[in-house]
């Protein structure tokens, strides 16, 4: 906070990230191990534009997202700009228009951060950063399922455990719903009930309708498990869409046993978030000892038609500050980032300490050298403040020409080593 003519201001807006060093490494090490997982599974990086013409983009968000855009005008144009709020819909824009000559699929991932307007209040984050992916283009269920197991790999990779995966399909809901015949209005209102889990408000809004159909509809609040649960779905149904929707969570469950990957999986056909957005699968990811999602997915086979390009897809992402969240609660450290070695050199030739500093550097260590005239004591200090793994000395007093001190920063053990052999 800064004090300018005794008023209190904040030096950030309300919501932003500022990572210093210790937590940026982490989200750099999360952001590569994922990266190389959708790498392997023969996925291309795409880096979208951070703001796009909103009349443009628009075509593939809803109404809600517009309205918690940041925008502005272009000085050039005119026109409204709008910071991204989505990167799905930019790929969507994309693979609609710049590569709709491009034969299909098209596997694309991304590492990015979009902007949303929340309310202070809330606790949420006006710029998010997320990891993700979207295949477009196959509208078979083992393209559902791939996302998901990609989604299983990326959470081992990062060394989290005690993780699942909860994959529904919104069709079901749908199809239930629909066979009340209401307007948008009242149907809008059943949604918000149940989402909320306001199952006597849902049940009053049902009044007047046959009974035997609300007690089935009011069932879907129980559907949530293993694989059994498809079973109760299943007596349950009484419309084609409804069971059209659990024979695809079937399909898309046994090519997840093929993975080997069931044991990730509940089932949850409680889940109407995306109503409009989501044409099949979803899917959110949940680790335990966090109470909230730290990533969401499923298929969106409507989306690339609004920008002219008719394709099904599907995709999911995470968000990164909650894959932190999860790790530190778990106890697990990122395998890279961070400083591996100090170089201090009290010599006056600093040639010895260029050349190990560069043949370190060359093996694959960050090395940093302590280049500022300073007592060792102090420099040791400096190194364990910005956690720094451990710390050369070369040239102190008690060291002989071709000898160096190797201090652990950590329990401060201390070693004379031949300088040689660090390069072992």
């Amino acid at each position: 906070m800064l004090t300018l003519n005794g008023t209190i201001k904040s030096l950030t807006p309300k919501g932003v990230g500022t990572f210093f060093p210790e937590r940026a490494a982490k989200k750099r090490g999360i952001e590569e191990s994922l990266l190389s997982v959708f790498l392997k599974w023969g996925f291309q990086e795409i880096v979208t534009p951070g703001f796009e013409y909103l009349d443009v983009l628009s075509e593939g968000i809803d109404e809600e997202l517009i309205d918690k855009s940041y925008k502005f005008i272009d000085r050039g144009t005119g026109r409204i700009l709008v910071l991204r709020p989505d990167i799905t819909s930019q790929i969507a824009r994309i693979a609609a228009t710049s590569l709709a000559e491009k034969p299909g699929p098209m596997r694309f991932c991304y590492s990015a951060n979009v902007f949303r307007y929340e309310e202070e209040h809330a606790g949420r984050q006006r710029e998010i950063f997320q990891i993700g992916g979207e295949l477009l283009g196959i509208d078979l269920p083992e393209a559902d399922a791939e996302m998901i197991a990609i989604a299983v790999e990326s959470l081992k990779k990062i060394g989290l455990r005690d993780f699942e995966i909860a994959m529904g399909h919104i069709g079901f809901f749908k199809g239930m719903l629909n066979g009340f015949g209401l307007d948008s209005q009242a149907e809008g209102k059943v949604r918000d009930a149940f989402s909320k889990k306001e199952m006597l408000k849902v049940e009053g809004l049902l009044t007047g309708f046959n009974k035997a159909k609300r007690e089935r509809f009011l069932k879907i609040s129980e559907l949530f498990g293993k694989e059994e649960i498809l079973d109760r779905a299943e007596a349950i149904c009484d419309n084609k869409e409804s069971r059209a929707a659990i024979r695809n969570i079937m399909d898309v469950y046994r090519i997840l046993k093929l993975y080997g990957l069931d044991e990730y999986i509940l089932i949850d056909l409680t889940e109407v978030r995306g109503f409009d957005y989501y044409s099949g699968i979803l899917f959110e990811v949940f680790v335990k000892g966090i109470g909230y999602e730290i990533g969401s997915g499923g298929r969106y086979d409507g989306l690339l038609s609004r920008f002219g390009q008719p394709s099904p897809a599907t995709g999911f992402a995470f968000n990164v500050e909650r894959l932190i969240a999860a790790m530190e609660a778990q106890g697990i450290e990122p395998e890279n980032g961070g400083v591996d070695f100090l170089i201090i050199d009290f010599n006056k030739d600093k040639t010895n300490a260029i050349k190990l500093a560069k043949t370190l550097r060359e093996k694959g260590y960050n090395v940093a050298r302590d280049i500022i005239k300073r007592d060792l004591k102090d420099s040791v200090s400096y190194a364990k403040e910005w956690r720094i793994a451990k710390v050369i000395v070369l040239g102190s007093r008690e060291l002989k020409r071709d000898e160096a001190l190797l201090i652990d920063t950590a329990g401060d053990k201390r070693k004379r080593i031949k300088i040689d052999q660090l390069f072992i």
